[in-house]
């Protein structure tokens, strides 16, 4: 599953450094940056590959879920921030893209560093120490606060929406999106921001899977 995301993130990336497109000429003075990450996003994938054709450990599947997860994060941004520079062409976008680039590519190197760790190891990592030291690495770009996935606007908005005025009825306040791009990551922002702990007393995390027992849920939030 994660292989898919890793593949896709390549040829994203590479089609930027291929295309013949007049757009092309935008990035002349970041080539350098996607070619360093083509080759590590290309390694990343035959490493994928390779471990989920062989299917060596069950422990691995945390750690395919999260990469899977950063992958399509990843190729979500730099769809952005291509498109922003697209657009408006100026120069606060430009620097949100190298900003973008240095930040993909710090993580992209310690998850490579997760990876080389597995396969060190014999695939013998157990699944707690693997989903420590691959959470804590990628900290950075799954973390809405450093403008990795754009939506700095979106968790002011759901605040002011949570926090505002109240007129007594239930509220219901979407957040819709393709997989991937960080909707639980952005919820859980605003679930633990300061303002949401001093306006409310009682908050409840629940993850609904499509077969649930609606009982056992209520009496979850309520244990």
């Amino acid at each position: 599953m994660a292989h898919a995301s890793v593949a896709s993130l390549m040829r994203t990336v590479e089609s930027l450094l291929t295309s013949n497109s007049p757009m092309r000429s935008l990035f002349c003075d970041y080539r350098e940056e996607f070619c360093a990450l083509d080759e590590k996003v290309s390694s990343l994938e035959v490493f994928v590959k390779n471990f989920e054709k062989n299917n060596v450990s069950v422990d691995m599947t945390d750690f395919e879920v999260e990469l899977k997860e950063v992958a399509n994060v990843v190729e979500h941004t730099i769809k952005l921030r291509v498109t922003e520079v697209a657009l408006a062409n100026d120069e606060k976008t430009h620097e949100r893209l190298a900003d973008t680039l240095q930040q993909v590519a710090e993580d992209m190197d310690c998850i490579w560093k997760e990876s080389t760790k597995i396969q060190d190891k014999g695939k013998q990592v157990s699944e707690g120490s693997l989903v420590q030291d691959f959470s804590s690495s990628t900290k950075s770009i799954l973390n809405v606060n450093n403008n990795m996935v754009g939506r700095d606007d979106q968790k002011e908005r759901l605040l002011e929406d949570l926090t505002g005025s109240y007129s007594g009825e239930p509220k219901v306040i979407p957040i819709v999106g393709m997989g991937g791009i960080g909707k639980t990551t952005l919820a859980k922002e605003v679930y633990n921001h300061e303002l949401i702990l001093r306006n409310f007393n009682v908050r409840a995390w629940v993850t609904v899977s499509q077969q649930h027992n609606v009982k056992e849920e209520v009496l979850n939030c309520l244990g």
